[in-house]
């Protein structure tokens, strides 16, 4: 304290919270903050990391994170729990905002005590991980003002939002080197027929779904098959009449809108449906692929999405196998992936700083873009360490944040 003069108080900056304290040295090594703050239970006997300014007399301790969610953390329990732990073993607070607390800006959130997760005040974050799953409370002005309140308050939000189907369909097209990885598409069931006509095999995925949901079908033969994997009714019809078809296509869409994407004819593994995905993750302002999985489809399934059966497996081990000839694809892939976040993160509406990003490969080798999610799924995984990168990722890249700020102040 001498050597830095800060014997008459300092600045202590927790999250985006700044405030004056008093601080008194102890026998023990210690600093002492007698003042009265109404988050000071968050910090007790937690480690943190330390930054200190002797020009404005201020200290920073962080990182301090917190993941926005609805009401409980649901789905995302074990990866949640992981974040914790490793956010406590390697120095800094990782805390969960449930987002009625965070539209009120009501300064609580749930705390891990003692094996359960318990409401308390909190200091307001640096980063903010969005994992709310409403798509419609993320297009209200009440949730966009408080995400404006954060940044301006210097907090960084982590994903600001749901991406659909056609804006990231239409930024890839307008790339000049992604386009070509892009399967050809329209938008609207009034398509249907041109597409059929063109392509005779489509794939018709409503804008906004995920998890593999409510995706349809069609194929041109004999007439027309159609397999659909979340409607009721049989999964598998076939129709003599174009009109038919587009009658049940239409009932199953209703309102909805939904893009209509070129079948691609990708290689499969055990005659299953077979993709890749990528995990991209910013830390601090540089891009990186943390991690990658194949998927197989599950047993009648023509997805392979892990939350409809689908399972993983290492991705040189299964492109060994169907591809003996594989040198240079998965790299291939893995750069294909790193420029789609990157190109993304510039172009779309938003913070972004996470990716999933789901490549198919055609006989030929050449990667193919299925689909770009901004809220991936934490299931599929497939790690050895006893934390999953994701994991690391969200402490690095807040540790990163954190630092920026500090340094720049």
């Amino acid at each position: 304290m001498e050597d830095w003069m800060l014997e008459d108080g300092i600045t202590l900056t927790v999250g985006t919270t700044s405030t004056m304290v008093e601080c008194l040295p102890s026998p023990t090594d210690d600093l002492i903050l007698p003042s009265f703050l109404p988050w000071s239970h968050a910090l007790h006997d937690r480690v943190f990391h330390i930054l200190v300014d002797p020009r404005r007399a201020g200290i920073g301790i962080g990182p301090i994170t917190a993941i926005l969610i609805n009401k409980t953390a649901g789905a995302l329990g074990d990866y949640i729990h992981e974040c914790q732990r490793f956010f406590h073993q390697n120095g800094g607070l990782l805390y969960l905002l449930p987002v009625s607390s965070f539209l009120q800006k009501d300064g609580t959130g749930l705390l891990y005590s003692e094996g359960d997760w318990e409401a308390c005040s909190v200091p307001s974050p640096s980063v903010l991980y969005n994992r709310i799953p409403s798509r419609q409370l993320e297009k209200t002005d009440l949730f966009k003002r408080a995400v404006t309140c954060l940044e301006k308050a210097g907090g960084t939000i982590f994903n600001t939002r749901f991406l659909s189907k056609s804006e990231v369909d239409q930024a890839l097209g307008n790339h000049p080197h992604l386009q070509d990885h892009i399967p050809a598409s329209a938008t609207g069931v009034d398509e249907l027929e041109a597409m059929l006509s063109t392509y005779g095999d489509v794939f018709i995925k409503n804008i906004h779904g995920s998890k593999g949901r409510n995706i349809i079908r069609v194929t041109s033969g004999d007439g027309w098959e159609v397999r659909q994997n979340s409607f009721p009714g049989d999964s598998r019809q076939t129709f003599k009449n174009y009109r038919s078809l587009e009658k049940k296509v239409r009932g199953w869409c209703r309102n909805s809108t939904y893009l209509i994407q070129e079948t691609i004819p990708f290689c499969q593994f055990n005659d299953r449906p077979l993709d890749f995905r990528f995990l991209c993750h910013r830390i601090g302002q540089e891009w990186t692929v943390l991690s990658s999985v194949a998927r197989v489809a599950g047993d009648g399934e023509f997805v392979s999405n892990v939350d409809r059966g689908g399972q993983t497996a290492k991705p040189r081990t299964i492109l060994n196998d169907i591809l003996p000839l594989s040198i240079g694809i998965y790299e291939n892939m893995k750069a294909i992936s790193l420029s789609t976040a990157v190109y993304l993160s510039e172009v779309l509406d938003g913070h972004f700083s996470e990716f999933g990003i789901d490549i198919g490969i055609d006989a030929d080798g050449k990667p193919w873009i299925i689909e770009v999610n901004s809220k991936p799924s934490k299931l599929t995984s497939q790690h050895s360490e006893a934390v999953r990168p994701s994991v690391r990722g969200l402490y690095q890249h807040s540790f990163s944040i954190w630092k920026e700020e500090e340094e720049e102040k």
